[in-house]
């Protein structure tokens, strides 16, 4: 199911279509070079590793990213600007055919991701399936708002939701599929997938939890 969807570990996300999407590559240990744009939801090692991006970079790999991490970007990289496009919450525009848009990611009632700091999670469509990655992020609204047909949802707790509460945003999203993503390392316990899905029979049993951790 999603043979498409890939994660590499915790928030390392990849989509393999007509064209080969990265979100947040981290600790990736072969080198593909075949990325054909790489999105960056945020600043955090964890999902900004240039080490990481270097192996999935190709000569002319685009970039999406917020403007923090578009800066970083262009310092590590040199990448020329044509290449990279710098986003806010609440953009919609279109990369290489593939149409994007972009949701505030951040933690409500924690220090870890602030609204203020203007970092994201991206809707993509893909062959007709609209694939919404969440980036690090507890229930919010603009998240509550988002239409999609396959979730990507952290639910490791701490930095993101919990198993309960990642459940509950699934409850009110409603997608056809959803996958939990952010958990068993280097942040969560591994068996945070299963609790989520227990809940998720609970909270939306109509969507089909699909494991890639």
């Amino acid at each position: 199911m999603l043979d498409q969807v890939t994660i590499n570990l915790h928030s390392s996300i990849a989509i393999h279509n007509v064209k080969a999407l990265y979100f947040d590559p981290f600790r990736i240990e072969e080198k593909t070079s075949d990325a054909d744009i790489v999105f960056v939801t945020h600043d955090h090692y964890d999902h900004f590793s240039p080490d990481d991006i270097a192996k999935v970079l190709k000569a002319d790999t685009f970039f999406v990213a917020p403007a923090s991490t578009a800066a970083l970007i262009r310092k590590t990289f040199g990448i020329a600007d044509e290449r990279i496009v710098t986003v806010a919450p609440g953009d919609k525009t279109e990369v290489l055919g593939i149409p994007v848009e972009v949701v505030a990611s951040y933690n409500p009632g924690k220090p870890f991701h602030p609204k203020a700091n203007g970092w994201v999670g991206y809707v993509v469509t893909v062959d007709g399936l609209r694939y919404y990655i969440c980036g690090d992020m507890d229930i919010t609204e603009e998240g509550k708002a988002v239409k999609c047909d396959v979730l990507l949802v952290p639910c490791g707790g701490t930095y993101t939701m919990d198993p309960k509460e990642a459940a509950e945003f699934t409850g009110l999203l409603k997608p056809q599929y959803v996958i939990p993503t952010h958990y068993g390392d280097p942040v969560g316990d591994k068996s945070c997938g299963a609790a989520f899905a227990a809940e998720v029979k609970k909270t939306s049993p109509d969507t089909e939890v699909v494991f890639k951790l």
